[in-house]
């Protein structure tokens, strides 16, 4: 388990990072990694338009890490499947715990900006952010191995990961085209 979380932990990390996202269409596309498009609307389905265009790097080292990972064909649908679990669902009315409130504080005003039912979102939203989880830890565990307690701490091995990011990135600068800034 506590690799997991951790391994979460370094991708929410990884994936941390003003444009008027308002001002484009879904269909646009945000970015070119290696001639495979990131529109808008994915970008739309993950983050709240304020923060697109701070995130559209991110969402390229995670692409990055896709294709890496489908070049290696290594298998990701049971991390993914675990990841998909441990999110749980969107959370009932009578649900009030702070996690539910999180959840509920963010996908509200996703959905009715995307015209999804909540439920509806939170379950796309879901299936997407795990599998770009999924993808950046089989990435980072090909590389660098699974995160052992004994092997470094968690800052450690994130600073790892972070930097294998940035060489993949820098590695692939003349495949990638940011298109919104």
């Amino acid at each position: 388990m506590y690799k997991r979380t951790s391994l979460l932990i370094i991708c929410l990390v990884i994936l941390s990072g003003c444009m008027n996202a308002a001002a484009y269409n879904d269909e646009d596309v945000a970015a070119i990694v290696r001639g495979e498009e990131i529109t808008v609307g994915y970008m739309r389905l993950l983050y709240p338009d304020e923060e697109i265009a701070n995130m559209v790097e991110e969402a390229v080292k995670a692409k990055l890490a896709e294709q890496e990972v489908k070049k290696m064909k290594v298998d990701v649908s049971k991390q993914i499947e675990q990841l998909v679990e441990s999110y749980g669902q969107y959370p009932k009315e009578e649900t009030q715990s702070i996690e539910a409130q999180s959840i509920r504080a963010f996908a509200d005003p996703q959905a009715e900006k995307l015209g999804m039912d909540p439920n509806e979102y939170y379950k796309k939203y879901t299936e997407i952010s795990t599998e770009m989880v999924g993808y950046i830890n089989a990435y980072t565990t090909a590389l660098l191995g699974e995160l052992e307690e004994d092997q470094f701490g968690i800052e450690e091995y994130a600073e790892h990961a972070n930097q294998l990011f940035e060489d993949l990135v820098e590695q692939n600068q003349d495949s990638i085209e940011i298109k919104i800034k």
